[in-house]
């Protein structure tokens, strides 16, 4: 129905299911609005592998955004060329980082994919590269977020 959205976002609701209800639809939708809410980073773990230090640990995740800027758009670039070679490689490199400053939920959903491209998996691979970037973008405003 026309306006439904609009009338919606004048009240708050940024998220509604319209008929015909379509339930893998709806299941995206919580997914989405949990990964919105949960912290991609834990700073207690990442303090922990930086041995306590939190001078050499705010310089990692400062060097991490720095270094990573540009990866959501090197991995959708491989992956929509097909080149899942590349885009595993690409999606290694954060793998091992994201593990190390406390980024776990970005660290398991990397092994996930990173096991995808290596088998050219073409169900799995959009799915997971939608939640690999979701979570990437989140970490990094969560970075910025400590830095100022």
């Amino acid at each position: 129905i026309s306006g439904v959205r609009e009338k919606c976002e004048q009240n708050g609701i940024y998220h509604y299911l319209s008929k015909p209800f379509n339930p893998d639809f709806f299941i995206q939708t919580i997914k989405d609005l949990l990964v919105k809410k949960v912290s991609v980073l834990d700073q207690t773990v990442g303090l922990v592998n930086m041995g306590g230090n939190l001078e050499l640990y705010q310089l990692v995740l400062n060097e991490y955004a720095s270094e990573n800027q540009d990866i959501v758009d090197k991995l959708r670039q491989a992956v929509y060329e097909k080149r899942y070679e590349d885009a595993a490689q690409i999606v290694h490199k954060v793998k091992s980082s994201s593990g190390s400053i406390g980024a776990k939920p970005l660290y398991n959903v990397s092994m996930a994919l990173q096991e995808a491209l290596n088998k050219k998996n073409e169900e799995e691979i959009p799915l997971l590269q939608e939640k690999f970037c979701q979570l990437f973008s989140k970490l990094i405003k969560e970075i910025m977020e400590l830095q100022s």
